[in-house]
């Protein structure tokens, strides 16, 4: 949040979408270098990961979230839908990545997720 008096501004980005649609190759993208592991393999991303783009007049913190999931198969899956789910409801703004013509099961779960005011 910006002082009074300053124009300065900072705020919390998530990104989430289902598993292998670019999510980390998005965040390594937006700040510059390659801070998230990439892969064809899908669920590389495990925990979140924050990346922070600092500009001269804001600071903007991205958090890569795991991909979610609709079966939750074991112990792991569940944690890494908790995070996805945790961190809707800790940032400002939510980037969802979906594969182009390619909308399926798992993006419309995630789409119910979404607090209201970014649908």
């Amino acid at each position: 949040m910006s002082e009074s008096g300053s124009s300065h501004r900072a705020g919390y980005i998530a990104i989430v979408g289902r598993p292998n649609v670019g999510k980390s190759t998005l965040l390594n993208q937006l700040v510059g270098q390659k801070i998230s592991i990439t892969s064809r393999k899908p669920q590389t991303t495990r925990q979140r990961i924050t990346g922070i783009l600092t500009r001269k007049d804001a600071q903007l913190a991205f958090v890569d979230t795991p991909g979610f999931q609709t079966q939750h198969r074991s112990a792991l899956t569940r944690v890494m839908n908790r995070s996805v789910t945790q961190s809707l409801q800790e940032v400002d703004v939510v980037i969802w990545v979906i594969e182009a013509l390619k909308f399926n099961e798992l993006d419309a779960a995630l789409q119910k997720l979404l607090p209201e005011n970014v649908r």
